[in-house]
C-alpha cells in the first residue's frame, strides 16, 4: 500500500520539523513576487506549493531553501523535469 504521507521534492516523509511558509515569506526571502512565483511553478522551475487548508497554500521552507541553492535552471534540471512528467501522467489518466 503507497504511504499518504506528504513529501518535500527531494521525496523524503515530512515531519513534524519541517515548517510551510506563507507566499509573503517566500516573496522576501526569494526576492520574487507572487506572480512570478507562479510563473516560475507552472514551468517546473519552482517548488509547488501545498494545500493547507482550502483557502491557504503554503510552501515548504526545505523546498524554498533547495530552490534557492539551485537557482531556476538547476531546480528544473533536478526536480522539475519529473515534476512535469508527473503532471502530464495525470493530466492524462
Amino acid at each position: 500500500m503507497k504511504s499518504q504521507a506528504r513529501t518535500n521534492i527531494k521525496g523524503e516523509e515530512l515531519t513534524l520539523k519541517d515548517r510551510f511558509m506563507k507566499a509573503n515569506e517566500v516573496v522576501k526571502i526569494c526576492s520574487l513576487s507572487r506572480p512570478g512565483i507562479y510563473k516560475l511553478m507552472d514551468n517546473f522551475k519552482f517548488p509547488p506549493s501545498f494545500h493547507i487548508s482550502e483557502a491557504r497554500v503554503g510552501w515548504l521552507e526545505s523546498d524554498v531553501l533547495e530552490w534557492m541553492r539551485l537557482g531556476c535552471q538547476g531546480f528544473y534540471e533536478t526536480y522539475g523535469k519529473e515534476l512535469k512528467q508527473s503532471h502530464d501522467e495525470k493530466l492524462a489518466a
